[in-house]
């Protein structure tokens, strides 16, 4: 299995997978998201007409404006939003790869003020971060 190592790796590509991922950019952070389905997956799995009961500006991320035709925000308007945002933030996402486990690795001294790793393993590969 090819190994990749990542200083953040996120799970869940839904909106706060996509902020916490924005904060790692801008702070320079190497980072991964794995989202086990499409982008905002349980967004896309919610009902075709639902509307939202927050306004377009509580579901802002990274400060890009949520623009809305209605006083709430609808089901398609939000998976439209967070794809831009993925988009234009070139946000380093894997779609369709399952997290399968994930273990700690104490470091060698087992001195717990140094890093601890971790090893996500997917349906794909293997990752460290």
């Amino acid at each position: 299995m090819e190994q990749n190592h990542h200083t953040i790796i996120i799970i869940g590509g839904g909106p706060i997978g996509l902020a916490c991922a924005l904060e790692a950019k801008k702070a320079g952070l190497d980072y991964l998201i794995l989202e086990k389905g499409t982008l905002v997956n349980s967004l896309y799995n919610y009902p075709v007409n639902m509307t939202f009961f927050s306004t377009s500006e509580r579901l802002e991320i990274g400060g890009i404006p949520f623009v809305s035709n209605n006083p709430k925000p609808t089901r398609p308007e939000a998976l439209e939003y967070y794809r831009r945002v993925a988009l234009s933030n070139q946000v380093n996402i894997h779609l369709f790869e399952k997290v399968s486990q994930i273990s700690s690795r104490l470091p060698a001294t087992g001195n717990l003020k140094q890093a601890i790793s971790f090893l996500v393993t997917t349906d794909k590969t293997t990752y460290t971060a």
